[in-house]
């Protein structure tokens, strides 16, 4: 009686018809394309070029940051110092800008 349950056991496990097939996923749709403006980092680079032009204008090469006014302990103008704190203070300003900027959906 087992041997008869084992090959009848057998033989529906390899008659059984195979209806079952794969599903197709429909196909993704494409992401747009980014629109990405070179408007806000062209105007903070030149915020920052324009400081840095009135610096060196108005003082001389010593107000660049890590200008030959730093050079073996020499005593630092106010001027310069000035010149230098308006330099990082433009640049923080304008970083800080185009983080706001691409942080908060491209100003959309």
């Amino acid at each position: 009686m087992r041997r008869l349950g084992a090959i009848l056991l057998a033989f529906a496990l390899l008659a059984q018809v195979n209806t079952a097939f794969a599903q197709t996923a429909p196909a993704a749709p494409q992401p747009a394309a980014a629109d990405h403006s070179w408007k806000p980092i062209v105007i903070g680079l030149g915020a920052i070029a324009g400081v840095v032009v009135f610096n060196v204008a108005a003082i001389g090469f010593e107000a660049l940051p890590g200008g030959l006014a730093y050079e073996a302990g020499a005593a630092v103008p106010a001027e310069a110092s000035v010149a230098i704190s308006r330099v990082y203070a433009t640049t923080s300003a304008v970083i800080g800008g185009l983080i706001g900027y691409y942080a908060y959906g491209n100003g959309k």
